[in-house]
């Protein structure tokens, strides 16, 4: 019977490929946090995936909902956490325009809407969490894992998660992985 020249490093090989896809597959059923849990009853994750822009790493993303199932306007919590250091006015004037592309609201309303979003988001850096958990027609925001505020204008939260949720978003993949639609 011939031997292999390397006998052991096929089993290593192996191993090293089983340990990948574990760590996958760990990554992929991510926990809720304590904040999540607490709003929302029997949290499990939808769906997750990374959000780029101009092939830069921005964001991974997790939905979760009860039992894993996300039906509007059940509580859910969208969790983002950031690769890179963004000021909060950044994040804010962002989600402005991207509400704004989807035709959502008046120019008045989102001359409103910016200074509650500046004034709830912070300055995030690599790893930090913005977390926001819709509960019907309000919204409450955490920053790893703590309350910073909440929105409580019934239009405003919906447009806010639209930007990632809704089917014209200018991110249809990362919608769908959220979504658990596609892997």
């Amino acid at each position: 019977m011939p031997r292999s020249i390397w006998p052991g490093h096929t089993v290593a090989i192996l191993m090293a490929a089983a340990c990948m896809v574990l760590a996958a597959t760990m990554a992929q059923a991510r926990d809720a946090g304590p904040h999540i849990r607490a709003a929302v009853p029997d949290a499990a994750m939808v769906g997750s995936g990374r959000f780029t822009w101009f092939g830069f790493h921005v964001y991974d993303g997790a939905l979760f909902a009860p039992a894993g199932k996300y039906q509007a306007p059940r509580p859910f919590a969208l969790e983002l956490t950031y690769a890179r250091a963004l000021k909060g006015a950044d994040i804010a004037r962002r989600s402005i325009d991207e509400i704004a592309k989807l035709n959502i609201g008046t120019e008045a309303e989102h001359a409103q809407w910016l200074p509650v979003l500046t004034n709830l988001f912070p300055d995030v850096r690599e790893n930090d969490r913005l977390t926001g958990v819709a509960r019907g027609e309000s919204a409450e925001f955490f920053f790893n894992g703590k309350p910073v505020g909440a929105i409580n204008d019934p239009k405003l939260s919906r447009a806010f998660f639209s930007i990632w949720l809704d089917e014209r978003t200018s991110a249809p993949g990362f919608r769908k992985k959220l979504l658990g639609i596609e892997p």
